[in-house]
């Protein structure tokens, strides 16, 4: 690829987030919350270089539009695009992109780059593993847009999610699955034992919302109690009191600690230090490929999961994870009490847990990804052809 600064806009579109304060928190900290939000502050700087001008949106920050020292823009439109995507569409209008991807399933946003003739992309980190009359309804419109002509990229997190997009409708043709890179691995930590007589901690690092199996796992750690001495730490934002106050009313309130919002290194260092990570989402959370995953399994601590689809293929049960009925407070409580039952498997989940870290690794990383897209040369339109699921090499799908 050879740089291309004229002419070229390249404006990315998300529903959530702030960049400007990801940036403010890096510069003051060296940190981020979450996980690939670093790279991609440095990948918008290494597009600026390329591109005339580079821009991230984030619709739900107030409104603000500032040049970074990097050279990228961050913006804001204080708005709900799903909602009333007025004032987001008056933000991009100003930028005035030649390239708009839409970081998300948002028709609004998605119409109207195809309206200005613009070229537009779409990039998810979504499952669509609902019921099929509320997949129908949510997703109605996706598919006839993804498949126009005028969406030249359509990309989806994870393999699992990109095929996804096809089992919805969209073109395989069409379809790349895409990830963050992932410098550190299962092999940069020693595998663990369970240590005797002592608290079990258990983790988890995520939205504190229904679906992703909060209530669960509080039930199950009160299931649990007391014949097992156990606490459950939570990182995140979200619901914290309601679910505070299910833990008062299961008795287990001095069991589960909320730690509110942290920084993803204390995170990692977290999730090392406890006996077990819990991700227990529910079938129809809408995730992609969790990035609670990669960590998890590169702490090596082992690792308890739902059967949620986005898994399948990757996390195998008794090998990499224990595996338990997304929805079952019966069947979490049961793995967590399997787990610090047999110091065998503790050791084994944890011992191979780079098995699954590596099946998950996908070769398509969101930097090259966009920049090939939007340079668009003949090897950059090889290069994306060549990692769409319709290709006969299509990067490391999961069987």
């Amino acid at each position: 690829m050879t740089a291309d600064r004229t002419g070229k806009r390249l404006l990315i579109v998300h529903s959530a987030g702030d960049f400007r304060e990801a940036w403010r928190l890096r510069a003051r900290s060296g940190s981020e919350v979450y996980y690939g939000h670093g790279y991609i502050l440095d990948q918008l700087a290494h597009m600026a270089e390329r591109f005339e001008d580079v821009g991230y949106l984030c619709c739900a920050a107030p409104l603000y539009d500032e040049r970074l020292p990097n050279g990228a823009r961050v913006l804001g439109a204080g708005a709900d695009p799903y909602r009333d995507p007025k004032p987001a569409l008056a933000v991009m209008a100003r930028f005035d992109p030649t390239h708009v991807v839409i970081h998300g399933p948002l028709p609004a946003l998605l119409r109207w780059g195809l309206g200005r003739r613009i070229a537009v992309g779409c990039l998810l980190a979504d499952s669509f593993h609902l019921d099929p009359i509320r997949r129908w309804w949510r997703y109605r419109q996706l598919p006839r847009l993804l498949n126009m002509p005028g969406v030249s990229l359509v990309a989806n997190h994870g393999v699992n999610a990109a095929r996804g997009l096809v089992d919805l409708g969209v073109s395989a043709r069409k379809v790349l699955a895409w990830d963050f890179p992932h410098e550190r691995s299962p092999r940069d930590s020693l595998p663990k034992q369970l240590a005797p007589g002592r608290t079990r901690r258990l983790l988890y690092a995520g939205s504190i919302v229904r679906s992703k199996g909060i209530g669960e796992l509080i039930r199950a750690v009160a299931r649990l109690t007391p014949a097992h001495d156990i606490h459950l730490d939570i990182a995140g934002a979200g619901k914290v009191e309601a679910y505070r106050q299910l833990a008062r009313r299961l008795g287990v309130a001095d069991r589960v600690t909320f730690l509110g919002l942290i920084p993803n290194t204390a995170v990692r260092e977290l999730m090392r230090a406890a006996d077990a990570v819990v991700v227990p989402s529910r079938h129809a959370f809408p995730e992609g490929l969790p990035l609670t995953l990669y960590e998890a399994l590169t702490s090596r601590t082992p690792l308890i999961a739902s059967d949620h689809p986005m898994f399948a293929g990757h996390l195998r049960d008794r090998e990499s994870a224990l595996i338990f009925p997304a929805g079952s407070v019966a069947g979490l409580a049961d793995a967590i009490g399997r787990l610090f039952g047999d110091t065998t498997l503790y050791a084994t989940l944890s011992r191979q847990s780079h098995l699954a870290w590596e099946r998950m690794q996908c070769p398509v990383k969101w930097g090259t990804l966009i920049e090939r897209w939007v340079n668009d040369d003949v090897e950059d339109r090889a290069w994306l052809r060549g990692h769409t699921l319709a290709a006969d090499s299509p990067g490391e799908l999961v069987t």
